[in-house]
């Protein structure tokens, strides 16, 4: 069982656009593989690679920007596939697929979905090639089986940790769905998002998880946080600097709102969104970060509510007199629906 990065694409892209120096970034679970990708890059063309150092948690985490700043000539973004292969004006997506099978863990499932009948399928980037094996082996169990249709950016059946936009078209059809793969991560936002009752198949252990108790932490967290700053009167509006996360039509349209309903609004700008960088800012009693919503909703370390863009969307809602409804139950939360309501 090994995460393999797709050393051919590597390759191919080094001799179709033969490049001297490369940046690279990777999540830190795969930067053992990639220093060893490194080093044979080095050795096969005589390339130098230059490794971030930065965290990278997803597609929207990048280094696009900085390939002139160093002087490279193409950026590789190392474990991070979607429909699309390039990002920006310099980045080559590379996958990294997992080798590891589903066969005893989908035995295990077909237990516990039993009273699901009709199940919607959904992985992340290394379990994408299991999707059709796991369909083919539930609907031989007599299960109905649906894998959400891909779109301009997401691979069929591809979730990500705000994006769930492959499956949420397909909930009214489905009962259950179930995450191939070891990540609460992903199942908690599938779960949230579809307002699905969504299982975890984890292929190392064998393992079938009810995400029901842990997604029912998360969403009570997420409207507690909104009712909390209600009564706020300064907010910090704060715009992500990495590349995917520059949301700053969502940036704008908060802090408009705020100011229009007699609410202070001080904006920011940071890389990282942390307990230790927010401290500092005592005079802000609530915060709004329209970069990446995952913080807000499994960040439990904050000492005032930080909200993200859904939450934005239940608290404007609310201070305008409107009912927010399910607002987590989305197809992407890093898009703005209650916002386009008319005041």
């Amino acid at each position: 069982m090994t995460v393999r990065i797709d050393e051919a694409r590597v390759f191919e892209i080094i001799e179709a656009k033969k490049p001297k120096v490369i940046f690279v970034n990777a999540p830190g679970g795969l930067l053992g593989q990639t220093k060893a990708l490194m080093e044979k890059v080095k050795a096969k063309y005589g390339v130098t690679s230059i490794l971030s150092g930065d965290s990278c948690f997803g597609i929207c985490d990048t280094v696009d920007d900085d390939v002139e700043k160093l002087q490279a000539d193409m950026a590789l973004h190392i474990g991070h596939n979607a429909a699309v292969t390039e990002v920006g004006d310099h980045t080559y997506l590379v996958d990294a697929v997992d080798d590891v099978k589903f066969d005893e863990v989908v035995e295990t499932a077909a237990k516990t979905l039993a009273p699901f009948m009709r199940v919607g399928l959904a992985t992340f980037s290394q379990h994408l090639h299991e999707l059709e094996p796991v369909k083919k082996r539930l609907e031989a169990k007599g299960f109905q089986v649906h894998i959400g249709k891909g779109n301009r950016l997401m691979l069929e059946g591809q979730v990500f940790g705000c994006d769930f936009s492959t499956s949420y078209p397909v909930r009214d059809q489905v009962d259950a769905f179930a995450l191939l793969g070891e990540s609460e991560f992903h199942a908690v936002g599938l779960a949230l998002a579809t307002g699905k009752p969504t299982f975890m198949l984890d292929p190392y252990m064998n393992e079938v998880t009810d995400m029901q108790a842990a997604a029912e932490e998360r969403r009570k967290r997420a409207v507690l946080a909104v009712y909390k700053a209600l009564d706020a009167r300064v907010f910090g509006v704060i715009t992500g600097l990495k590349e995917g996360q520059k949301m700053l039509g969502r940036s704008r349209w908060v802090s408009e709102r705020l100011s229009a309903n007699g609410r202070k609004v001080i904006q920011l700008a940071m890389r990282e969104v942390t307990p230790e960088r927010l401290a500092p800012h005592r005079e802000i009693e609530a915060f709004i970060q329209t970069s990446c919503p995952r913080i807000s909703i499994d960040g439990f370390t904050f000492d005032r509510p930080v909200l993200s863009i859904p939450q934005a969307d239940a608290l404007v809602a609310l201070i305008e007199g409107r009912e927010p409804g399910e607002f987590l139950e989305r197809s992407k939360w890093i898009e703005l629906t209650v916002g386009l309501i008319k005041k």
